[in-house]
């Protein structure tokens, strides 16, 4: 989602990957075992984490989270912090925990501690809503992108409905407590854990998909009619495509907060209060649905890094792909009320940089990324054919599905290999091209 309903730092590069990682991840062996007992109305969480094959001997935790005992291969280990190291972009509340020990096989981490604010506008322990996610750092994380499985055992208060992006091994009632296990469905860098007294779920099957959805205040004929466009919306891109690497099962759950929404195949999360508040204006049903299509999109468009301008590749495809299945759903109302947005969008920028050149932390990171991708996949589109576009995409999927390694350069090429120089030089032109800056306005050009 986007950057001005959210603080969207590196989402994408937290969602699982394709079938060319998870290969190389079993390889590695990278493992990671969790249990974590939860206590919401005191903010806390008590845990403990088995790491397979940890790939640094340095790993970062929520600064409220205090390191009660490290065993590197069965004997304890010092540590300490280690100050020295510049914040995880994706998880800038983390602090560095430096462990004595090296070329370990598994290493055990005791903690726990107080999360008592809002981490990334998402991430929480209250009474109402336990959401914890990579971007808080509640588990022991490391640099850069590494794939792990996962297995959860999570305890929670007994009326607490949880759910993960992972798949339910058991459940069950202990002592005035929930316990229930999950294991993810193959490598990636995140397991969400969302729980809260309010959920409510609704699963139907589409055509071979299962739909969950985990909702609280929305209204369930709304929902119904979600379940059946988002299953026709995965098998849409599926056809497009390629299958996703979980196929048959979709989850979306609508968090009772505000703030923004990211993937997790096959899981989306997004802000219950924000679709209550979009589902209440004109084209409010097309735009909460192109809301939660872009982040399904995710689940083919993990092709480049996020921490890179080409984070373009990711985001505009994903947007473009939003924006074409709510326009095959919904039709030209909708079609085109977003157009007007994207132009009008398109011309609020505050900086020169040219799509393919704008960094993260650019002004304008939104509008290249989102508007203007979007704007230019859809004249491409106009020009060239659909037919054609979309095998350039199908390929684009295919080459570079969850690795990450998508570049600019590389999209070019596929570009001129299967549409002509004419389209590459048309594509090119637009992710270089430096935009006018408004009369009056002076750059803001972020330091690199």
């Amino acid at each position: 989602m986007r950057l001005s309903l959210r603080l969207h730092i590196t989402v994408v590069l937290l969602t699982a990957c394709m079938l060319g990682c998870a290969k190389g991840a079993e390889k590695d062996g990278f493992h990671y075992r969790l249990q974590v007992r939860v206590e919401p109305a005191l903010h806390r969480l008590e845990a403990e984490a088995w790491i397979q094959h940890p790939p640094a001997s340095r790993f970062y935790l929520y600064k409220g989270l205090s390191v009660r005992e490290v065993i590197a291969d069965g004997k304890p280990v010092a540590f300490h912090s280690d100050s020295s190291v510049a914040p995880l972009p994706y998880a800038p509340m983390a602090a560095a925990v430096a462990v004595d020990a090296k070329d370990v096989q598994q290493l055990q981490v005791k903690y726990g501690g107080e999360i008592s604010e809002v981490v990334m506008a998402i991430n929480l322990i209250t009474p109402d809503l336990v959401e914890l996610a990579f971007y808080t750092a509640w588990f022991p994380v490391y640099e850069g992108f590494k794939l792990y499985t996962f297995e959860l055992e999570a305890n929670l208060p007994q009326d607490f409905v949880a759910t993960t992006n992972g798949f339910e091994k058991s459940q069950r009632s202990e002592q005035g407590r929930l316990i229930a296990v999950w294991t993810s469905y193959g490598p990636g860098m995140d397991i969400v854990l969302l729980a809260s007294p309010h959920l409510k779920r609704l699963v139907r099957e589409e055509q071979g998909t299962e739909v969950e959805i985990y909702y609280y205040r929305l209204p369930q004929q709304v929902l119904k009619a979600k379940i059946d466009g988002l299953a026709a919306g995965m098998r849409r891109l599926t056809n497009l495509y390629g299958p996703p690497q979980v196929k048959g099962i979709l989850r979306l759950a609508y968090s009772p907060r505000d703030g923004w929404g990211y993937s997790r195949i096959p899981m989306i999360v997004v802000s219950e209060e924000r679709a209550r508040g979009v589902l209440s204006e004109a084209n409010g049903e097309a735009n909460d649905f192109r809301d939660n299509s872009h982040e399904m999109a995710h689940f083919w468009w993990v092709v480049a890094d996020p921490a890179t301008p080409n984070d373009w590749i990711n985001e505009g495809l994903a947007e473009f792909t939003a924006f074409r299945l709510t326009e095959e759903r919904f039709g030209k109302t909708f079609a085109d009320a977003r157009l007007a947005a994207y132009h009008q969008n398109a011309s609020q920028n505050k900086t020169i940089s040219a799509i393919a050149e704008t960094t993260g932390d650019s002004p304008d990171r939104e509008i290249n990324r989102y508007d203007k991708a979007t704007l230019m996949f859809l004249e491409a589109r106009r020009r060239f054919g659909e037919a054609a576009l979309d095998k350039v995409l199908k390929t684009i999927y295919a080459r570079f599905g969850g690795t990450g390694q998508a570049t600019s350069t590389l999209f070019l090429e596929e570009v001129d290999k299967q549409m002509g120089k004419e389209a590459a030089a048309f594509f090119r032109e637009e992710l270089y091209r430096k935009p006018p800056l408004p009369a009056g306005v002076k750059s803001r050009e972020p330091s690199t």
